[in-house]
């Protein structure tokens, strides 16, 4: 029999009031910053279609507004709204509160300044032109110092908890904490060393690649898996499925995924064995994913019927099936015969779109829509609303993911043939493209609504309860 873990762990002795002040100031920050790096996104989708459009505004090149946009999303959007429900569920996981509000707010504010900087180098043209790593020094300086601010305060929180037993959600968060602080030293080490240290050739190429991989795999990975662990069990009122399957899973991912950055350089001119490593590793993250993905499915088993009534398990559940879809894609495509055809095509890019998007950030927006409402201590704003979300992120990933994916195997098939122009693949991409720009409009519209209905439910002092049946029971008594 799977071995229950409740995700309460013990009881608290004495009822702890958590004013989460911290875990607002994230999540405001979460809001704003996928809004304005999404618009970039948007636009980025827009000029595959029209090539001129707005090329007479330097700031607004693709050039510039493409980094602008992933580097963005990861470290504005899918990093800021991780840390903003770790600082919600780690003090009720721990039983205590959050060691300093204020030094968490302050971490947050330089954190949104890191970002900032950075973004604004990149549209006034200073890129290192390395993927995820494009921020300038200063802004390197100020993220790194930002935090570690923020992994003092959540360590000392987490050294300071009433229950003996660590809940698998601090496991992946304590690894969320230092492999970002790692990885993004270990990738930026140019910037933060302003050019006095830096890799050369093949090394840095895959030094690139190492963090590239890693920035998903071991940053965007344990952050949005912490969240699942704890808000799962939580949507559906059941003990996580097992305990030891999940401990299994942890450190079968930690070991297995900083091999995998090299399989981004398949038929390149680093060596046939770093290739073949790669490729190994890529395929042995089944064991990981699987524990989770089942895990998961075992949680929710016997509470599938309560699906219609919250978006929060809408999203979590569905994150949980496109990160199954992603992680047996992602093994998939590292073999050489696909490479062949996938390598450098818009396969590659519909895949990290799935991850970051269809995955992690269906985590967030679950947690979100679990933990607004609790913290706040009133109903969502509008459900509707939610489930329109819902909607709009669904079929809008869906649609980018389809078109971008099919579209990639085509043009990698047109690739092959020599004695086409190489314009002439340009063209055949068109239809993908404005399927693409119709995927991300949906999305951005998703977001829109998400953002304006997250914001109501925050500053309204009275919002009326229009929430589904099952939810007013459960918010009758708001929980920790």
């Amino acid at each position: 029999m799977a071995e229950a873990i409740e995700t309460r762990s013990n009881p608290e002795p004495v009822r702890i009031t958590h004013s989460d002040i911290g875990a607002k100031w994230w999540v405001a920050s979460a809001l704003g910053w996928s809004i304005a790096f999404m618009i970039f996104g948007l636009i980025t989708a827009l000029k595959f279609r029209f090539p001129d459009l707005w090329c007479s505004v330097p700031y607004l090149t693709y050039g510039r507004i493409r980094p602008v946009h992933a580097q963005g999303m990861i470290f504005g959007w899918l990093v800021v709204g991780n840390v903003a429900a770790l600082c919600y569920f780690v003090p009720r996981l721990t039983g205590t509160k959050l060691f300093s509000e204020r030094i968490t707010i302050n971490a947050a504010m330089l954190w949104n300044l890191g970002v900032f900087v950075g973004s604004a180098g990149l549209l006034l043209g200073y890129n290192k032109g390395k993927e995820y790593e494009e921020y300038n020094g200063l802004s390197n300086w100020i993220l790194v110092i930002a935090w570690v601010m923020l992994s003092y305060v959540i360590c000392q929180t987490i050294a300071r908890r009433k229950y003996n037993r660590m809940y698998v959600a601090l496991w992946y968060v304590m690894a969320f904490l230092i492999q970002t602080a790692l990885v993004y030293i270990f990738g930026n080490i140019d910037g933060l060393t302003f050019g006095y240290l830096h890799f050369n050739g093949i090394a840095d190429a895959l030094a690139n690649w190492f963090y590239g991989h890693a920035v998903v795999g071991l940053i965007a990975t344990p952050g949005g898996l912490a969240a699942a662990y704890y808000f799962m069990p939580k949507a559906v009122d059941s003990p996580l499925y097992n305990h030891k399957l999940s401990i299994i899973g942890f450190w079968t991912i930690t070991a297995i995924y900083i091999w995998n950055g090299a399989h981004h350089l398949i038929y390149t001119a680093i060596p046939l064995y770093l290739q073949t490593v790669s490729q190994v590793f890529s395929i042995l993250l089944f064991i990981p994913v699987f524990t989770v993905v089942t895990n998961f499915f075992g949680t929710v088993r016997g509470h599938w019927h309560k699906a219609p009534d919250s978006v929060c398990r809408n999203f979590l559940w569905m994150g949980t099936l496109f990160y199954l879809l992603v992680c047996i894609q992602g093994p998939f495509q590292a073999m050489r015969p696909v490479q062949y055809f996938i390598h450098y095509t818009d396969w590659v890019i519909g895949h990290a779109h799935l991850a970051l998007f269809g995955t992690f950030s269906f985590f967030i927006f679950g947690a979100f829509y679990y933990m607004i409402p609790r913290m706040m201590k009133r109903p969502l704003y509008s459900y509707p609303m939610a489930n329109a979300h819902f909607q709009f992120a669904f079929w809008g990933i869906l649609i980018m993911f389809i078109s971008l994916t099919t579209g990639g195997l085509y043009q990698g098939y047109l690739w092959t043939d020599p004695t086409i122009p190489f314009i002439e693949t340009v063209k055949a991409m068109m239809p993908f493209w404005e399927w693409r720009t119709v995927g991300g409009a949906l999305m951005f519209t998703g977001q829109v609504l998400f953002a304006y209905n997250i914001y109501k439910t925050m500053t309204l002092k009275y919002v009326p309860a229009r929430e589904p049946v099952a939810e007013r029971a459960a918010l009758s008594a708001v929980s920790q």
